[in-house]
Parts: C-alpha cells; structure tokens; sequence
C-alpha cells in the first residue's frame, strides 16, 4: 500500500506541506508506504489547446519539454493520494489548474487513477474567502478517476502556524488515517462533512432561467431547487448519477460522441476558415513590449 503526498504550493515547509506530512504519518501509521512531492518543484507548461494528443493519436506534444508526464506517472505508483494545495484569493494556487489544463491529454491515453482513493487538505487564512477552495483540486482528482473519501477546508493566519495547531494537526491526520483505510478495505465512502452535491459534496449551484431547475456546475448533474419551511433544499434524482461529468461512461461518451467526432468538421472546413482568418492575421499585430524601459536594464 502506497500513498502519495502532493504539496501544490510555493512555501517551503509551510502550512500546506506540514499538514500533509502530518496526514501521510497517519497513513503511515495504517502500514502505508508513504512519498512526498511538491508540484512547484517542476515545470509544467500550459495547454496550447490544439488538441494533437487526441485527434493525432499520441501523447501531449509538450511531452518531454515539462514535467506533467513526469508527475503523472509519478501519481500512477500509488494506490492513494493526500493532496494539499493553499486557498489565495477564494480559490488555491495557479499551479493546479495549470496541471488541469494539461490532463487534456487523458482523452487519449486514459488515466490509472480510477477508484483510487484521495484526500483533500486545504489552509487558508481568510474566512469568507474560499467558496471555490475545493473546486480545483476536485476537478483533478475526479478527472483522474479518484474517489475523494474526505477533505478539510483549515483556517490559519500565520506561516506554518499548522505546525502548532494540534486541532488542525488531527483534522490532517484524520484524512491520512481514512486515506489508507480506503486502500485497505476498498471501501471509498465520502467521510467528510456532507454538501448539496452527492457526487462532490460541494455547496456550489447554478440555478437555471426557470428559477427552479440547478445544476452541480462541477459534476454536470441537474436536480430541482425548493424552500421548505424556510430552508432552500435541492434534490438529485438518483438516476443523475450515472451522468455526472466524471462518471467513467459519460467520461467515455464524452469523447466519443462529443469531442472526438469534431475532427471530421474541422478537416471539412478548414480550407474555408483558413482563408476567412486571413483578415485578422495582419489586424493589430501581438507583438511582445518590452518589459521596461533600455535604460533601466
């Protein structure tokens, strides 16, 4: 049994890397063989979005250029995964949607991860700030194939205060313990607190124009929204399950019916949108500026 610490954040032995360890010493403490990684350590280039890794039959054309396949593979090792990562403004550090961009290439070559176990650990240091804390690292996780059995949301205002935190230090170790558990038993039921969303357990809603109708903007999933005795209550039919975004059938369908039949249309007009772009081409040139000024260099 192995379980993978991930520390998505830029602040060496920071509350995001001591909450972490902590939680991988929990794991450890279940007989889990335990390893650590900082996502910031390694370079991972954006997604330029011109989608070779699927319409072209290999892998990211960035690969080996970065390190994403690196990391990814590195993922693939473990049967679990701690993932840590700091809420700035309302949402955590870039470097995780940069990786989320990149997953692109999961269409083509699917990913190891699914049914695995994770956990999310989250700090933050100002409340009211965090309504999107959770969505990212979510969204990597879920795409991946994971299944997150917990997540804490930790509030601290000094630098690697978590260190002397002990409620926070327990909340971590809770996750790490419940982490290698799932591996164990392969029981991955959702621990945590419970949210609107049965699937991501989040509190996020899009309410559609009737006014009645949501959504889980994250899992895709629709139900209906009401006020009962003055509270606001939504409920998913069970059968909006099996469509949620990360299901690994409408993952499938996804590509399939969706993504994948786009290439024929594009081959088809490409020669038309070729010579229609033409009129942008020369229309306010991008070019680079200097970033300052000769004589301050």
């Amino acid at each position: 049994m192995k379980i993978l610490g991930i520390v998505a954040s830029y602040r060496r032995l920071g509350n995001t890397e001591i909450l972490v360890k902590e939680a991988l010493m929990g794991a450890q403490e279940q007989g889990a063989e335990v390893d650590i990684i900082r996502w910031t350590d390694y370079k991972i280039l954006p997604c330029e979005g011109d989608a070779t890794c699927m319409f072209m039959g290999r892998g990211c054309k960035n690969e080996g250029k970065d390190d994403f396949d690196y990391l990814l593979k590195k993922m693939y090792q473990f049967d679990g995964v701690i993932f840590g990562a700091p809420c700035y403004i309302l949402e955590v550090a870039a470097i995780v949607k940069q990786f989320i961009d990149r997953c692109f290439v999961l269409s083509s070559q699917p990913s190891q991860m699914w049914g695995k176990p994770a956990g999310i650990i989250i700090p933050y240091a100002t409340r009211g700030w965090t309504p999107y804390a959770f969505l990212q690292p979510t969204i990597v996780l879920k795409f991946l194939g994971m299944q997150v059995v917990d997540q804490a949301l930790i509030h601290m205002q000094a630098m690697a205060e978590a260190s002397n935190d002990q409620r926070a230090l327990d909340k971590a170790r809770k996750i790490g313990v419940e982490v290698a558990t799932a591996v164990k038993t392969g029981n991955n039921k959702y621990l945590g607190e419970p949210g609107i969303c049965p699937v991501c357990h989040e509190r996020i809603i899009r309410i559609f124009k009737d006014n009645e109708s949501v959504e889980c903007p994250t899992c895709g999933i629709r139900g209906q929204l009401s006020v009962e005795n003055g509270k606001i209550k939504v409920h998913f039919p069970e059968e909006e399950l099996k469509w949620g975004r990360f299901d690994k059938e409408t993952a499938y369908r996804h590509v399939t019916y969706e993504i994948k039949p786009s290439k024929d249309y594009f081959v088809r007009t490409w020669p038309v949108i070729k010579e229609k772009r033409r009129k942008y081409k020369d229309y306010l040139k991008i070019e680079r500026a200097q970033s300052m000024p000769d004589e301050r260099r």
